[in-house]
């Protein structure tokens, strides 16, 4: 009888215990959330619109100008994806949270039309003096 007085006084000593560690863990992750892991004073990041219009797509689809002046380039591989695309396009922006060669944006325009792209620019294609 002494024993099931214990865990009778134990259960909810356990039970307040466990609620309370998932809101420390909580309060201290969200406490870090500022400082991205291995970043300095310069990481941050960018609420991105939900979509834009195309206003120009530029040299067979290597640029992409949106109705905001943003020209973005688009991933040599989904090129021919963004080419087919046209001025009047809605095209959705989204995150790409494991970017490869800071290609950090998804231009998604319906379910199967895809392109990765990267911020080139405002207003105008970058001058390269690059082959594609």
């Amino acid at each position: 009888m002494k024993m099931l007085r214990q865990i009778a006084f134990l259960l909810p000593v356990l039970a307040l215990t466990l609620a309370a560690h998932p809101a420390q863990a909580q309060s201290a992750s969200s406490a870090g959330s500022s400082d991205a892991v291995g970043c300095g004073q310069r990481c941050y990041r960018v609420a991105l619109p939900l979509g834009l219009y195309v206003r120009q797509v530029i040299e067979d689809g290597r640029y992409v100008m949106l109705e905001d002046g943003s020209v973005w380039e688009i991933r040599l591989s989904q090129r021919p994806v963004a080419s087919s695309w046209r001025p009047g396009d809605f095209v959705q922006l989204k995150t790409i949270w494991a970017p490869v060669d800071r290609y950090a944006v998804l231009l998604a325009q319906g379910d199967n039309d895809k392109a990765e792209a990267r911020l080139a620019g405002r207003g105008h294609a970058p001058a390269t003096g690059l082959p594609n």
